[in-house]
């Protein structure tokens, strides 16, 4: 793309000007920059942003252009690239003028500017302009909770908009009537075609405010008794107030139009009786037709739609056959002018729908499908949030009993109530066909009783925003037993928390808003199949809803790592915890938990890596069997999907099946770290508890059995904080993960006292400084962090704790202590934890080939966390099935075991290692203690291993096993094989001393 010399009327910058003047969604603005630069968002587009979009900007536009500014600028910025200094200080500027939202509360409406670019071979065509453009300004609603539910752009409009100006045939010069029309961009579009008369209705009185102002700004009168004003006036359009409830027969009588329309009208089930009934009375007309009228184009013939091709390939248009019709009176006089209705809408809800056909059936009009046949021009390329193909147009035309028969069985449009009765009848077959072929008794046909009025099993799918739950809702769509809701609670959800979407009104005015009244009456309220899924957002679990709604049904949670929703979540909506819901989303697992409901979890990359195994494993955690039609559908916008989808739902709607996610995934935008860091923990916390694994992601380890299954739950103190066991990790920076550069005592506890904890903490602190560690925390700290991790665990007996000090967390990887400056780490472990050897029977010992290490290399009297040296012998006792090893030094003498200090007797004296090459243990200075005191004689020499081979006792010290008993070294029974005398006295004595001293744990009670 040129930098110099840009035409904004070019396509690709006329798109994105468009864009940007209807407010569109800012992802989209991002996307059309991007194809104006070729891919990269050049200093020639941002020129033309800042010279036509920003710089032109009107009070209403600030909110929205300081979010365009701001994904702009994050857009440029990942891709290195520099940016435009007016686009930086008006960024700057905006962030002083909105940071109390002033603004945005004194402005309740914007002003959008829609407009219809013609493309090549339409200048023939009598609505389009001569610049090829017809640009039509709206006021819009900013807040639909002010009662404007009227004032908003539904895409229904646009298509019916785009309609009116493909085929100017059908409207000129033809009395126009629409029923519901919220800002009049319709009837815009009818006084521009030149419609004899337009007559615009509405329902609520500040929506019909809206609607005159709108008139106003398009040079439009909407006054009937203006006296500048006559009924000839081609820029007269009546605007009236008309709820459908009251509306007087008398008064729709009386308006006699040739065409009526409405866009987005079929919505509400309450509503539709009295739309019904406006429709019938202003079908319900015959008469006498003036000059104007006997062109009246009631349905598209066959060579109407040649006329469209005809356009959209620039051919020459003007001598084409319109193929209007009309109806002759019996007597052969004059013509008559029928009324036709054309209804554009989205059909959000089969059932909904359904009731509409019904209702149009019994009051007497002919319903057809004239989508595919009569399909507009693309005069709105650049709005990417409009998505036409969820759009359908029905003709409705009364049926007089001369033309019900041959009207029920028109070959020329699509009959919906056909296709739905055929419908139904196929799936009858079908299930009567599977019974059948199953051998099932008939008479279990009999029991779903009534299609439309039976009670149905409800599942709930829990998620979060982005993970792949639509997805899941298409899949549980396709089985032959259920029916599916999209998010029935969402219109509660905005009313609630007002927060705002680019949908907001008319979600709103479309959707059931009492939470309580869609889950009584909705998600719980009869149906025709077995089964109804209902998808939910967590964030939609808001304050006020009926406890019922987690008390009834069966639950599920589907998660998705933040990593991949954060960075899709923000194309659409600003990111927030709140807008995530995962905190909501923990809350509802617990409260469930609480119900004694606990809900299965699945995690959408094990879905997507293996769908079958997951959703099989799913099913059967639900009650339910599975099918195979789960594992795929049909690409394109669905009748379920809700009125959000043309925002969220692009990927999905291009989706066929679950597909694994990339290999490698894309960089993540780190503006949204922080929101990542909230988030990441939260997902964790319910991903501990996915119970069905992908094949390939999942471990084929079995999960281990807990030595003490007490400790399943426990708490930790982890840097400065208690944290449950599943969340106490250290940092991938810290110095024990980079080096084993950490120092650590073992402490027991017995009955409300930890023993020789003063000791200990003595060692420690000698170790740290023998390893020059800085920022150490004071004895106060660590003992006040033991004593609170004790009290947290309600553990004051039979306890181990394992202290832990790191050098702490490095600025960046590498060996130096130079990078540690943010201190120290502290680490109390509290484990339930009887002593681990058997101290009754005795254990067994072999001798390692690894020796022990040597003052020369690393002294053993630092007590430190680098345990290579030990892990190795202790492999070698493991592959010997003996409970340690035997440790020699550099000269083949006994130094210890690779966990323990040890002893021998010989002729009734105690003997052990010097401790040159072994830890000088708490535990074995306490035994000395203990020898001399009960009068047996010590001796601390180089003891050599064949004189442990030929001891008459032997045993081993620690804090984790306290005295245990050697009964056999290297396969020679030690003595007579048994715990010898010395060995229980010493036992005995040691229980005693344990009983009597110790530090007190102080509690909340001795406080």
């Amino acid at each position: 793309m040129a930098e110099q010399g840009v035409d904004p009327m070019a396509p690709p910058f006329l798109h994105l000007l468009s864009a940007f003047l209807a407010m569109e969604p800012t992802h989209c603005l991002i996307s059309l920059a991007r194809v104006c630069g070729g891919g990269l968002i050049t200093e020639g587009v941002q020129r033309f942003i800042w010279d036509n979009c920003i710089s032109k900007v009107e009070k209403s536009h600030v909110p929205y252009s300081k979010n365009f500014l701001k994904k702009l600028i994050n857009e440029i910025e990942s891709a290195h690239g520099d940016i435009l200094d007016e686009l930086y200080e008006q960024y700057a500027s905006y962030m002083i003028l909105l940071k109390d939202d002033r603004l945005v509360k004194e402005n309740s409406r914007v002003l959008k500017c829609i407009s219809f670019l013609f493309p090549p071979g339409c200048f023939g065509v009598p609505s389009c302009p001569k610049s090829m453009q017809l640009a039509v300004p709206l006021h819009c609603s900013l807040n639909m909770l002010e009662g404007d539910t009227g004032c908003s752009i539904w895409p229904s409009s646009l298509f019916l908009s785009e309609f009116i100006l493909s085929h100017p045939e059908i409207f000129s010069n033809k009395s126009c009537f629409e029923v519901g029309s919220g800002v009049g961009l319709v009837g815009i579009c009818l006084a521009h075609v030149k419609a004899s008369k337009v007559i615009l209705s509405e329902g609520g009185l500040s929506s019909l405010a809206n609607m005159k102002l709108n008139l106003e700004l398009n040079q439009l009168n909407n006054r009937m008794d203006d006296p500048g004003t006559t009924n000839q006036d081609p820029n007269l359009v009546k605007c009236i107030f008309l709820p459908w409830e009251s509306a007087e027969e008398s008064e729709l009588q009386n308006f006699m139009p040739d065409i009526i329309l409405g866009a987005d009208v079929i919505y509400n089930p309450l509503c539709l009786p009295h739309l019904i009934r406006v429709l019938a009375t202003l079908l319900n007309q015959t008469r006498s037709s003036s000059p104007l009228q006997q062109d009246n184009c009631v349905e598209f013939s066959p060579d109407s739609r040649c006329i469209m091709d005809a356009r959209a390939e620039g051919a020459d248009i003007h001598n084409h056959d319109h193929g209007s019709r009309s109806t002759t009176n019996a007597d052969g006089g004059g013509k008559n002018s029928v009324p036709v209705a054309y209804i554009a809408s989205v059909i959000r809800n089969i059932e909904t729908f359904n009731y509409f056909l019904a209702l149009a059936e019994e009051a007497n009009l002919d319903v057809k499908d004239l989508t595919e046949q009569c399909k507009p021009f693309d005069l709105l390329p650049y709005m990417q949030s409009y998505d036409r193909s969820s759009i359908r147009l029905f003709t409705l035309s009364y049926l007089h009993w001369s033309h019900r028969r041959c009207s029920f069985f028109e070959t020329n449009g699509a009959l919906y109530k056909c296709r739905f009765l055929l419908s139904v009848a196929v799936s009858l077959c079908l299930f009567i066909a599977s019974i059948l072929e199953s051998q099932s008794p008939i008479s279990e046909f009999s029991v779903m009783g009534d299609p439309g009025n039976q009670e149905i099993e409800v599942i709930h799918s829990w998620s979060a925003p982005r993970s792949i739950s639509t997805g899941l809702m298409y899949s549980f769509a396709q089985r032959d037993d259920f029916e599916v809701l999209d998010e029935p609670l969402y219109a509660n959800f905005l009313r609630v928390t007002g927060v705002e979407r680019p949908y907001r009104e008319e979600l709103l005015s479309k959707m059931e808003s009492d939470g309580n009244k869609v889950v009584k009456e909705i998600i719980f309220g009869p149906g025709g199949k077995k089964y109804r899924f209902c998808k939910h957002m967590a964030k939609q679990y808001v304050p006020g809803l009926t406890k019922d709604l987690m008390k009834k049904g069966k639950h599920f949670i589907l998660i998705r790592n933040p990593l991949d929703v954060l960075p899709s979540f923000d194309k659409v909506i600003p990111s927030s915890l709140m807008e995530l819901g995962l905190a909501d989303l923990v809350s509802i697992y617990s409260e469930l938990c609480d119900l004694g409901k606990p809900p299965p979890i699945i995690d959408a990359a094990d879905l997507q890596q293996d769908p079958e195994a997951i959703l099989r494993g799913l099913c059967e955690d639900l009650g339910i069997s599975f099918q195979p039609s789960m594992l795929k559908w049909d690409a394109g916008p669905k009748s379920i999907d809700g009125i959000w989808a043309p925002w969220w739902y692009q990927s999905v709607h291009k989706s066929t099946c679950f597909k694994p996610g990339r290999k490698y995934p894309a960089p993540f935008p780190f503006s949204l770290y922080d929101l990542l860091e909230q988030s990441l923990p939260l997902y964790n916390i319910l991903r501990r508890h996915v119970k069905q694994r992908a094949s390939l992601r999942k471990s084929t380890l079995p999960i281990p059995d807990l030595p003490v299954p007490e400790n399943e739950k426990l708490l930790a103190w982890v840097g400065d904080e208690i944290v449950p066991r599943e969340s106490a990790k250290v940092s991938v920076f810290d110095s024990v993960v980079q080096g084993g550069d950490s120092v650590w005592e073992g402490l027991r506890i017995y009955n409300g006292k930890i023993f020789k904890l003063e000791e200990h903490l003595d060692r420690m602190f000698d170790s740290a400084k023998a390893l020059a560690f800085n920022n150490v925390p004071t004895r106060e700290e660590i003992k006040a962090a033991i004593f609170t991790t004790l009290n947290r665990n309600g553990m004051f007996d039979n306890t181990h704790i394992r202290l832990s000090l790191t050098r702490g967390k490095k600025v960046t990887s590498g060996m130096s202590p130079a990078f540690n400056l943010y201190g120290c780490t502290l680490i109390v472990l509290a484990e339930w934890k009887p002593p681990v050897y058997d101290n009754t029977k005795g254990i067994t010992l072999v001798t390692a080939t690894t020796r022990r290490n040597s003052p020369n290399n690393l002294d053993s009297k630092i007590h430190h966390n680098n345990l290579l040296n030990n892990i190795l012998a202790k492999i070698e006792g493991n592959n010997a099935n003996a409970d340690d090893a035997i440790m020699l030094d550099k000269d083949g003498y006994v130094s210890e075991t690779n966990a323990t200090n040890i002893f021998l007797v010989k002729k009734g004296h105690v003997l052990t290692p010097h401790a040159d090459y072994c830890l000088p243990g708490i535990t074995r200075a306490t035994v000395m203690d203990l020898v001399v005191k009960e009068k047996f004689p010590l001796v601390e020499r180089r003891i050599s291993l064949s004189e442990f081979h030929t001891a008459d006792e032997v045993w081993t010290t620690g804090t984790m096993g306290e005295l245990s008993p050697v009964v056999k070294i290297d396969g020679r029974p030690v003595g007579d094989g048994q715990v010898g005398p010395v060995t229980r006295h010493l036992q005995n004595a040691y229980k005693k001393l344990t009983e009597e001293s110790g530090v007190p744990i102080p509690t909340s009670v001795s406080s």
